[in-house]
């Protein structure tokens, strides 16, 4: 993973610890007093020797901070419920002393129960503060936790000093253990040490309790040497992507590395992770530079540690409350609408990228006791865009609007054509004090030198609302329901291109959804982050880009060429994705594939970077009907409990479908579609043809037998993925003919379930005659 993830990474960049830095002036005055006064007691007392030394907090005047320097490199831990039992006895304390008139010596006692409590932390952390050498991992979760725990007793102080005006908005907390699988864990990996954002009024948690990651706010890994943060970044990456997929209100996320005696603090964004210089714990600085960082992340605003501010649980009605906007007809500081959620369809189950999520909702306000109904699906995501909303041409909310205008004047019902309709969305803010705040890559990264990066990196958070709710491919429960939703997806492409001037440019399985009509299963096509207007941004006019899912790409877009991407790019994704499921298996009716198993597989290829070798494959694999049905289609799964035979009625079904799709888009024999428009690779022709060479099958045979070896000199090269684009509309046509016509079949399949069984027997049984027939005459 850290070859994956390693170009990703920006290291030593001390900016990312101002952007967690209170933003009101004041706030960061009571920070820096906080810190201050934690450090100065915590150096105090590190020493044997002035253990009995006392301190007291300094004015803000005389307070420096620290923050920004690059520091020099060189067991019973604190838990979140110790730490709790240590704040509340504190917290009585210091609320006795409110209501009574105290004496000298009983505040006298407080005090010096407070600095007990605190002096047990420091006892515990002591020897490594002071640079002695680590032995064993398990030895670091101690005192790590127990310096957690300390900073959260110098703030908890505060907070008891001068309640609410003192801007503590938590406390970062350890979590109850170290060293162990969260229960919401999606593998068996183990994190070292889960840090908690526990708010005043939280409940104390149970001791049996293993913190799950959606309950944490960070993860620290450990490693005893200081040289070992190559080997601690991997498995930071991998929790962190488990923390983005449990919790669905992060945007953004950070961690800690600790090697030794260094602690780096890294914070993970859309497309980059980005780490700080080493805190050194064992220098006076590096100290303060880690107590500055948790005193920060106690009292910045929720955004700041990558908390969606716009979507909030509801603990008693054990549902969420999101926010939606609406671009077009309000304002940004108009107040958006307001849905709410359950059910998650779609997790950010990825490092980097665009963090889809999808959530069934409803905008009725559910109550006590009353289950909640969804009527909406919302996707949650943040896209690639221009700053200006008015210059961002390839904005997904501007496209679905045109989108359902369009189509909701030129489809008629009887066309009987399913096409996603918009309720609202727009780009996601929120209100940070009076103000409200656009949620984009320059908010997230506020404060650090990464705010005003390269434009083209630039992403807006947006929130789009639509009336369909469906569900996942792998829902389907036969090849007719998948073959009839592929067809219905590839229609809607058709007249969104044809009405709309809109080329969707990822055609994949997760942005295909299954509808329910009447019992029968229909495609939707969704998710329009990559695709562009034509009408407005001319196909081929940009710089080559590679947009879609890896597995599913077209040869033309995994190559990056300078050939203008048509909808013959999106028909032969449309190729991929079948062969593709049709090998792992569709319907609970197929034996599914796992991964092992899939790797063993030619088309396993298809998704092994670099992209050279997947072009390579796929050029290979569709280069005739043969290399296809040898390669891909034999690797077809087959229904359970069938023997795998090839007259297998869904396998053949399967295996019709790709070998025509292949046969229309590689070698076109319509009128006006020459040999140069064939195959899967550049060719080579003579520039003036010889007289002894023909044409048509000909033509292709002169090829083949390398007949024209002798003229090498005189030939030009030919690219029929170029020649393709000038004949793209003869050829789409042939498409539509073959989509419109295997959709019928598939629908009528599904509404007489009976008689396509009957088919497939009378079918098997013709095939079974046939055999004998040709038994027979061989004897």
């Amino acid at each position: 993973m850290v070859g994956l993830y390693e170009n990703h990474h920006v290291h030593d960049n001390d900016s990312i610890l101002k952007m967690v830095q209170p933003l009101k002036y004041a706030q960061r005055d009571i920070a820096a007093n906080i810190a201050e006064a934690a450090a100065c007691f915590l150096e105090a007392h590190l020493s044997p020797k002035s253990a009995l030394l006392e301190t007291t907090a300094p004015s803000p005047k005389q307070v420096k901070r620290t923050r920004g320097t690059k520091q020099p490199s060189n067991t019973s831990s604190s838990t979140v419920i110790g730490l709790r039992s240590e704040l509340s006895s504190l917290g009585d304390m210091a609320l006795d002393d409110k209501q009574t008139d105290d004496t000298a010596i009983d505040e006298k006692k407080a005090d010096d129960d407070d600095d007990s409590a605190r002096i047990a932390h420091i006892d515990e952390m002591r020897d490594w503060l002071l640079g002695k050498p680590l032995r064993l991992e398990s030895g670091m979760y101690g005192p790590i936790t127990a310096f957690v725990s300390y900073v959260a007793l110098c703030v908890q102080a505060q907070r008891d000093k001068a309640g609410s005006t003192a801007g503590i908005r938590r406390l970062i907390c350890p979590a109850d253990k170290a060293d162990y699988q969260p229960d919401d864990s999606d593998d068996k990996t183990r994190i070292d040490i889960g840090l908690c954002s526990m708010d005043f009024d939280d409940p104390a948690p149970t001791a049996s309790m293993r913190t799950p990651y959606h309950k944490l706010l960070a993860v620290v890994e450990a490693k005893v040497h200081s040289g070992n943060f190559k080997e601690a970044w991997p498995q930071l990456y991998g929790y962190t992507r488990q923390m983005y997929q449990a919790q669905h209100n992060l945007s953004s996320a950070w961690g800690f590395a600790i090697c030794g005696h260094e602690v780096r603090v890294c914070h993970f964004g859309n497309d980059v992770a980005v780490s700080s210089n080493p805190m050194n714990v064992t220098t006076p600085e590096g100290r303060r530079a880690f107590i500055e960082l948790l005193v920060d992340w106690s009292m910045c605003e929720d955004f700041q540690l990558g908390r969606d501010p716009t979507i909030v649980h509801l603990p008693d009605l054990d549902c969420w409350q999101i926010e939606c906007p609406d671009d077009t007809s309000r304002g940004i500081d108009t107040k958006p609408w307001r849905y709410y959620f359950n059910e998650v369809v779609c997790h950010a189950d990825h490092l980097f990228g665009r963090h889809t999520r999808c959530f069934l909702a409803t905008a009725t306000e559910p109550t006590i006791g009353s289950p909640l109904v969804p009527t909406v699906v919302i996707k949650d995501a943040w896209a690639f865009a221009k700053r200006s909303i008015s210059k961002d041409v390839r904005d997904e909310t501007k496209m679905l609007k045109k989108i359902r205008a369009t189509l909701g004047q030129h489809i008629k019902p009887e066309d009987d054509i399913i096409y996603p309709e918009i309720v609202v969305g727009g780009r996601v803010s929120f209100m940070s004090g009076r103000k409200r705040i656009e949620d984009n890559t320059k908010a997230m990264y506020q404060g650090s030198d990464l705010a005003d990066r390269d434009p083209d990196r630039f992403r807006v958070h947006r929130r789009i609302v639509m009336s369909q709710i469906g569900k996942r491919l792998h829902t389907l429960e036969s090849v007719d329901e998948f073959l009839t939703v592929v067809c219905d997806v590839m229609r809607c492409h058709n007249a969104i291109f044809e009405h709309c001037q809109i080329l969707h440019r990822d055609i994949s399985d997760n942005n295909i959804l299954v509808i329910k009509q009447g019992g029968i299963a229909r495609g939707l096509l969704i998710d329009f982050d990559c695709a562009i207007d034509t009408s407005i941004e001319k196909v081929g006019t940009t710089r080559p880009e590679m947009t879609g899912t890896l597995p599913f790409m077209s040869i033309n877009n995994l190559s990056e060429s300078n050939v203008t991407r048509t909808v013959l790019d999106d028909y032969e994704s449309l190729l991929c994705l079948v062969c593709w499921l049709a090998t792992l298996g569709i319907g609970i009716s197929q034996h599914h594939r796992e991964g092992k198993e899939l790797e063993k597989l030619p088309i396993a290829r298809w998704r092994k970077i670099p992209t050279g070798a997947i072009i390579e494959a796929k050029r290979d694999h569709f280069r005739t009907d043969d290399s296809l049905n040898t390669n891909i289609a034999a690797y077809f799964s087959c229904a359970k409990g069938s023997n795998g035979a090839s007259d297998d009625p869904d396998k053949k079904m399967l295996t019709s479908f790709v070998t025509i799709l292949r046969s229309i888009l590689f070698d076109n024999a319509s009128e006006g579609v020459g040999p140069e428009c064939h195959g899967t690779s550049k060719i080579e022709v003579p520039r003036a043809k010889p007289s002894w060479l023909g044409t048509g099958a000909e033509f292709l045979s002169a090829i083949g037998q390398g007949a024209l070896s002798s003229v090498r000199d005189k030939t030009v090269v030919i690219n029929p993925f170029e020649k393709r684009v000038e004949k793209c509309d003869i050829i789409v046509k042939d498409l539509l003919v073959f989509i419109d016509g295997f959709w019928q079949f598939a629908m009528e399949r599904q509404s007489n379930p009976k008689s396509a069984s009957q088919e497939q027997v009378e079918t098997a049984a013709d095939d079974e005659d046939d055999d004998d027939g040709k038994d027979e005459s061989d004897d």
